[in-house]
This record gives structure tokens, sequence and C-alpha cells, in this order.
């Protein structure tokens, strides 16, 4: 009966409580060592308060954790045997960041335009850099190792700009490329990655496949930094130490290598890497963080890689040829 009694009067301060704070402090304040239900509680004001707050925190139920997915899309393609070793939405259409200037490389470098033809850097609209400078004089092949290795995004930008046939001619072409390679779910607005560019990760495993005929996509995954000179527009020569933005650049052998991000597009990466003498494309979008996308390409890595040696030890065991055993004749 008592333990009735408690139970209704504290439901019914905590009602009051809710209902109107302010007015419940106050009573506290000057009623609440009065008679209540006919018991007198001296001096409780304080005591009724604090049970109160300690009820109302406790009634108010924790939000659940929301777990982020550690990627939206993630493909691992087997090309010595042309298989699919993993795939989680790899035919999504989603943005790809700075993935995009694995295009935009290709394309300038299939325009066959001179490597060695200074570019001099303009200002734009969006597009920054940490190390260019309005007036620099910057050679082709120099813009686009800052494209692939620091993922410069006025270098990317100067690339198109600098197309012999002009900028809208560039993106047109990324967009004819794109189709031609088969990346039929492929749609790119500007070089850069800053803007909504998309592609799946199916799509870019065809595109890993088409930029590896070229060195150079190996040689800037494979640099953790790099120096490169730039004249500035006083004339003087000056060098740029970049750095790489994918963290396994140089750890592997990766003939093909590009990160993004941008909020939309999360944090990307696609890479070509060889091991054991085969070959396979990891592709992982979507993440949300740079961390978390590290980690779960690095353990897809060293998973994949170490079921290739196991494998490829399986199978020297299986050509060697056979001991035989000579059994004397009686």
């Amino acid at each position: 009966m008592r333990v009735t009694w408690i139970n209704s009067f504290t439901k019914l301060l905590v009602k009051s409580f809710k209902s109107n704070p302010l007015a419940f402090v106050q009573w506290i304040g000057h009623d609440s060592s009065k008679v209540i239900m006919g018991v007198r509680f001296p001096h409780a004001g304080p005591l009724i308060l604090a049970l109160c707050l300690s009820i109302s925190a406790q009634a108010k139920t924790k939000k659940p954790e929301v777990i982020k997915e550690p990627a939206r899309a993630v493909l691992i393609f087997d090309k010595s045997s042309n298989t699919i070793r993993e795939e989680k939405n790899i035919y999504q259409v989603m943005p790809i960041a700075s993935v995009t200037k694995l295009m935009t490389a290709y394309v300038a470098l299939e325009s066959r335009a001179s490597l060695d033809e200074k570019v001099t850097i303009r200002r734009q609209k969006i597009e920054g850099s940490n190390h260019l400078k309005e007036g620099m004089q910057v050679t082709r092949n120099e813009l686009i190792q800052l494209s692939l290795i620091s993922s410069d995004n006025l270098a990317a930008k100067m690339l198109a700009v600098a197309h012999p046939q002009g900028y809208d001619s560039f993106i047109a072409e990324m967009n004819a490329t794109a189709q031609r390679l088969g990346m039929k779910d492929t749609t790119f607005i500007e070089p850069t990655g800053l803007l909504p560019n998309t592609s799946t990760a199916w799509d870019l495993h065809l595109l890993n496949t088409a930029v590896s005929k070229y060195s150079i996509f190996r040689d800037t995954a494979m640099s953790k930094t790099s120096t490169q000179e730039a004249q500035n527009k006083k004339g003087l020569w000056q060098k740029l130490v970049i750095r790489n933005t994918n963290a396994f650049a140089g750890d592997y052998d990766i003939k093909v290598g590009k990160t993004g991000f941008t909020n939309p597009a999360g944090w990307c990466i696609s890479m070509l890497i060889r091991h054991q003498g085969q070959e396979f494309d990891i592709i992982v979008l979507g993440s949300p963080s740079k961390k978390v996308r590290n980690d779960l390409v690095s353990n897809k890595l060293n998973n994949y890689m170490s079921w290739i040696t196991t494998n490829a030890v399986i199978k020297k065991i299986e050509i060697i040829d056979p001991v035989e055993i000579l059994v004397p004749v009686p």
C-alpha cells in the first residue's frame, strides 16, 4: 500500500514538473514544506526537485547510435581470371570526387598534346591549389603529376583549359572516352571532381584497365612525395614538393591509384594492384571517413593478397612432377 502511494505521488510530481517547470520550482520554494496528502515534509523542496530531475533524466531514452556502413560500394576484380572476387553495389551510380582525375589525366595524354608544353596558370572561380600560383609556367606533364599525386584541383582544371580544342571539347572528350571504354553509367561535367561527376565501381575498374597503359599512372601511384619545378611570373624557378593523398602509395605494387573526397561522394579510392604476378582492382566508394576507408582497404588488401600467395603456393605444388619410386624386380 505504501509503495503504491509513493509511486502515485512520484508520478504526480514528475508530471507537474514536466508540464510547468517554472511553477513547479516556485511551489517547491514556497509550499513544499507544508502538508501534502496529510503528511508534512519539512524542508523537502530540494529533495523533491532532485528526485524529479533524476527521474526525468532517466526517462529520456538515448537515441540508438547509427552505425554507418564502411562503404557504399566495393569491388575486388581479379584481372588474371577475369573474375569478380567481391562486390557490393558495383553498378550503383554515385559521385566519385577526385577519382575523376584518372580520366582527366588520361584524356590529356590521349590528346597527344606535348607534355613539355608550358601552361600559364590562370586564376579560376572554384578550383584552388596549395602549390600553383597565378602566372606560373608549368608543363603539361607537371600538371598531370600534380593532379594524380596531390589531387591538385587547379592543375586538373588547367589540363582541361589548355586542351588544344578548348575546355568544352575536353569535357566532351571525357564523356566520349567513357563511352568508348564501356563506362555506360559514367557522366563527367568538369575535370576535378569538385562537382558531382558520377560513375560506378564497375566502370572505374574499366577505367583502371585503360589508363594502365601509361607508365605515368604507376609512377604517380608509387610516389609518396614528388618534386616538381615551375617558373613563377617573374621567370624565377621554384621547387614544388607535393605529397601523395593515397596512404598506400609506395607500400604496394600499384599500377593505378587515385583517392577522392567530397561530402556527397564520401571517401573514395580506386587502385589497380599487382601481386605475385596477378593484377586486381580494389575500388571503394562512399566511406564515411578517411580512416574507415583506409582500414577497410587495408584489411581487404591483406586478405586478398594472402589468398593469392597461398593459391600460388598450392599451384606450384600441383605442378611438381611426382617422384618415381623404383621397386626392385625380384
